[in-house]
């Protein structure tokens, strides 16, 4: 069927919860399609919203810690050895301790 998307997310289907009773709010489950519609909208634009706000910080975390990198290396000149081995024989040692 040509619709048959429609017929899911507008919950004609009894089996399964429609995506669109997913995304109200229980207050407007007794209110019309075009309102459900659009506080499932509203609902997918706040979940998008959040999403780019959560990557932005992410972003900015990341950013923030190269700087500190950068300044620790090359403005006060601390040499920094990060070797895998040592974290690999550290963790060895806790778990023969605790076993």
């Amino acid at each position: 069927m040509a619709f048959e998307f429609l017929k899911r997310i507008l919950g004609r289907d009894d089996r399964q919860a429609s995506m669109l009773q997913l995304l109200t709010p229980q207050v407007a489950a007794e209110r019309g399609t075009a309102t459900k519609l659009v506080l499932a909208g509203a609902t997918v634009a706040g979940l998008a919203v959040a999403g780019v706000v959560a990557i932005g910080s992410m972003l900015t975390l990341l950013l923030a810690i190269g700087a500190i990198y950068f300044l620790l290396t090359e403005v006060l000149g601390i040499r920094l050895d990060v070797d895998p081995r040592a974290f690999v024989q550290r963790a060895q040692e806790y778990a023969r301790q605790y076993n």
